[in-house]
């Protein structure tokens, strides 16, 4: 009787390795960025449409420039992570200029659908401050 033929060695594959946890979502940083989205676009949209043949960019130019900076400072926060105080109080300088802008040139008009714009976006602006304030 002849020995039974050998098998072809098997080469066994080492285990995979175990899968890394995944890291927890940071749900202030997203809700932080969803507002300054939000205050950014509906600041420009408020000051970008025309309503009763005036458009805000073209009547107080120099106002609706403050504006727009106050809004895309909301932005600051996302991208200066090394100090989120500091971040945080440039928002907050931020949110209370667009608030005087509002104050200033947004109340009068109330009534106007850019007044609604710009009026959300400031209380968005102060939503984002209150939302930033945790994390200091």
């Amino acid at each position: 009787m002849s020995p039974p033929p050998s098998a072809p060695p098997r080469h066994v594959l080492p285990p995979p390795p175990e899968p890394r946890p995944k890291q927890p979502v940071d749900r202030v940083r997203l809700l932080s960025a969803g507002l300054a989205v939000l205050v950014i676009g509906l600041t420009v949209l408020g000051l970008a449409y025309e309503e009763n043949g005036v458009r805000a960019y073209d009547t107080y130019t120099t106002w609706a420039i403050f504006a727009t900076v106050m809004a895309a400072a909301h932005l600051v926060p996302l991208v200066w992570t090394s100090n989120p105080r500091r971040a945080f109080e440039v928002a907050a300088v931020a949110t209370g200029g667009l608030a005087f802008y509002w104050a200033a040139l947004v109340l009068r008009d109330i009534g106007t659908g850019t007044s609604f714009a710009l009026t959300l976006a400031v209380s968005l602006a102060v939503a984002n401050c209150l939302v930033l304030r945790t994390r200091r």
